[in-house]
């Protein structure tokens, strides 16, 4: 039974893709808690905005990734943007889940709801064709605008008065 073999193999692909996508987004919240408090903030406010700047700024650096083999000597250049705009999106989307976990249960501790946030999320990211085809992509590219927009690296101390 050839069509069995088949089916097994795309379900493990998609359960393996499951467990990626959740590693990183609560890998994220572990790693920059304040950066994807941030971004979380972001898609509250402005989630259109935040996607808009995401396709215009995210599309082209993850076409520089898909053509990087066209680009000759610097093509290790255009792996390194392409996969660290991939890096930007996947910090971007765990504000997202963060969201989601938020409205999911609003008493429970950061983890649990950035873990809850991201398994409603991965399941809509590998729904076969809508979601791995079309709003995979979309959620990337607005979580690498809502970074964009959060501008985490920026401190939110205020700037030390100039000595006299």
């Amino acid at each position: 039974m050839p069509h069995t073999g088949i089916v097994l193999a795309l379900l493990g692909a998609h359960l393996a893709l499951f467990l990626i996508l959740i590693g990183h987004w609560i890998a994220s919240a572990g790693f920059f808690p304040r950066a994807v408090e941030k971004v979380a903030a972001v898609y509250e406010e402005r989630p259109i905005r935040a996607a808009l700047l995401g396709l215009f700024t995210y599309g082209p650096l993850f076409a520089i990734l898909l053509n990087a083999a066209k680009l000759g000597g610097a093509a290790l250049v255009g792996v390194a943007i392409g996969f660290g705009a991939l890096l930007v999106g996947f910090i971007g989307t765990a504000g997202l889940a963060l969201v989601i976990g938020r409205n999911l249960s609003k008493d429970a501790p950061l983890w649990n709801q950035s873990l809850r946030g991201s398994v409603v999320l991965a399941l809509v990211f590998i729904t076969p064709f809508v979601g791995s085809f079309f709003l995979l992509h979309i959620g990337l590219a607005s979580g690498f605008g809502a970074v964009l927009m959060a501008k985490p690296w920026k401190s939110a101390a205020p700037a030390p008065e100039a000595l006299a």
